[in-house]
């Protein structure tokens, strides 16, 4: 098999062209960067360097003409260029003559390129954002898409294991030939997955990928925010296809996105009846065991569309036997209800803290992602004054992260008073988790823990059932949506997965519509791009090592009949 690694060490200096900048893939103060080349024959070479992550890239054959100054590090010289393979020889060309690269170990400095279509320009695949590719990016026919996750920061913990699960699909799709050709006399077409990083500079690493690239189709963001921002700002008007595996708020299926921003998984809206049902679950619970006539509620969101979501999600809510906008509640100053945003980019939220634990309420609901595990829960518990009681804390699936487990490891009275709401794999999709839990395993060595990993697996193979329905046609953004709408209402059912990959594409590429089955649900969507279906459930945090883990509570709520199933049972001991 063939294996080529490049890394670049140390700074680039100032004095370098452009191309000699794009040899290095502009990436400046990076220690090491890895990049893998898969072999024609669909086989997939391991990194040896265990910080490098690989994720999709997209075609280069398809997308919309780039900007006059859209160039990344190349001069945009039209006709420069009319194969792939010529891009990075003269982008390899150009490390070796700048001393860029590293072949002690073997290998030889390469810097992928493509030659992107119909301008016939050199682009650099990586970019100071985009720090891995997996696929046969020589060929001509390769299509590349791209994963776009926060892989740097607090999220990191969460999103590496989510982008590893996208290019696990696009692996096991090149495994099996790629996606087929568009004509019986065409050749199948690898596809190239670039692993990008959205943490920095949002827009810069989309226009890379958008503008540059032309890429018809990324996996992610995993943001509710990124995803509108990028929707609203530059994915739409380019053509390109979004599909994101972790977004929940309901207002990305509200906008005006030519059918390209998709969601993989049920929104706030669609996950809020359990969470209203916890709630006054617990409600009952505390009035009964402590002799009270009423409990106190707070609400921390995270001020942007994930944590504003799913607190407007709660405005039903009947607390205390009255609306929730009553003035027993929420709608006065001495009321038993207290709202609050908090903005996640500040290195502290001693304020939001201060306010509740003066407040010392029964119930906390937390929206927002790892920062509000170690910026407001933790120092909550910390400073706590309340010296009869402590309160139960109800969370979203973004809150389902390594620094929770942290934050109740030293105290299992934490942990038994944590609950949140996340999908759970439905009854015809167990087996389907099961299968990619042990094909991640074989590939990575550690199981799927991560929420969003098995939407993002799901993603990759969704666009890549979607190409081969639409091969007839030009790969872009467009052809991509119509293809989604071809793996639903079938009449043949066929999971995500290598073993069943040949016998999806057969079908969708002959014109005949399947069902297909995901790691958690049907894939299928509503004319908005919402998920039509899916399985939630009320999970808890066990202790059955010295480790604490996340378990599910037995309590589940399937969002297509809206009905609720089992009893929620403290995960013990």
């Amino acid at each position: 098999m063939e294996r080529t690694r490049t890394r670049c060490l140390g700074k680039i200096s100032g004095t370098l062209s452009l191309l000699s900048l794009a040899a290095c893939n502009m990436v400046v103060g990076l220690n090491k960067l890895s990049v893998e080349v898969i072999s024609s024959d669909g086989g997939a070479s391991s990194s040896t360097d265990p910080g490098a992550d690989v994720a999709a890239t997209p075609g280069v054959d398809g997308g919309s003409p780039a900007e006059s100054d859209g160039a990344t590090g190349m001069d945009a010289a039209v006709g420069e260029c009319t194969t792939n393979a010529e891009c990075t020889e003269r982008a390899t060309a150009a490390a070796i003559d700048a001393g860029v690269g590293d072949a002690s170990d073997g290998g030889s400095p390469v810097s992928p390129a493509v030659c992107v279509k119909p301008e016939g320009r050199c682009v650099p695949l990586l970019s100071e954002d985009c720090d891995g590719v997996t696929g046969d990016y020589s060929n001509d026919d390769a299509i590349v898409l791209a994963t776009l996750f926060s892989t740097k920061g607090t999220q990191a913990a969460t999103n590496l294991p989510r982008q590893r699960s996208a290019t696990l699909a696009a692996e096991e799709i090149n495994a099996a030939g790629g996606i087929p050709a568009p004509t019986p006399q065409g050749n199948s077409r690898p596809m190239v997955m670039i692993s990008c990083d959205e943490s920095t500079d949002l827009m810069r690493v989309a226009k890379h990928l958008v503008t540059d690239l032309h890429v018809p189709a990324i996996v992610g963001p995993n943001t509710s925010q990124d995803t509108l921002d990028l929707s609203n700002k530059m994915t739409v008007a380019r053509g390109t296809l979004m599909m994101t595996p972790t977004a929940v708020a309901s207002s990305i299926s509200d906008l005006l996105d030519e059918d390209l921003t998709w969601l993989m998984v049920p929104s706030d809206v669609q996950r809020a009846p359990l969470m209203m049902q916890q709630i006054n679950d617990l409600e009952k619970k505390i009035t009964a065991d402590r002799g009270v006539d009423s409990v106190k509620l707070g609400i921390i969101f995270r001020n942007d569309a994930l944590g504003a979501g799913t607190r407007t999600s709660l405005n039903s809510l009947i607390l205390n036997d009255k609306p929730l906008s009553d003035p027993v509640n929420a709608g006065s100053a001495a009321g038993n209800v207290k709202i609050d945003g908090y903005d996640f980019k500040q290195a502290d939220q001693d304020p939001i803290v201060a306010k509740y634990r003066d407040f010392a309420p029964d119930i906390v609901v937390l929206a927002g992602t790892a920062e509000i595990v170690t910026k407001i829960m933790t120092p909550l518990e910390q400073q706590w004054q309340n010296a009869t009681h402590r309160p139960y804390y109800v969370v979203i699936d973004s809150v389902k992260v390594p620094e929770l487990i942290a934050a109740v490891t030293a105290s299992a009275d934490l942990r038994r008073r944590v609950r949140g709401t996340g999908i759970t794999p439905g009854a015809r999709s167990s087996a389907v988790y099961g299968a990619f839990s042990l094909d991640y395993l074989s590939r990575y060595g550690t199981t799927p823990s991560a929420s969003g990993m098995g939407p993002s697996y799901d993603a990759t193979y969704a666009i890549a059932y979607a190409l081969a329905a639409t091969n007839g046609s030009a790969v872009s953004g467009g052809a991509i949506a119509k293809g989604l709408r071809k793996i639903s209402g079938g009449a043949m059912s066929i999971e995500v997965g290598g073993q069943k990959v040949l016998a999806a594409f057969q079908k969708l590429a002959s014109g005949e519509t399947i069902t297909g089955i995901g790691t958690f649900g049907p894939l299928e969507w509503d004319t908005n791009g919402a998920v039509v279906g899916g399985t939630i459930e009320m999970w808890c945090i066990g202790a059955p090592t010295a480790t604490p883990a996340y378990q599910s509570s037995g309590l589940t709520f399937d969002v297509k009949s809206q009905t609720f199933a089992g009893a929620y049972t403290q995960c013990g001991p």
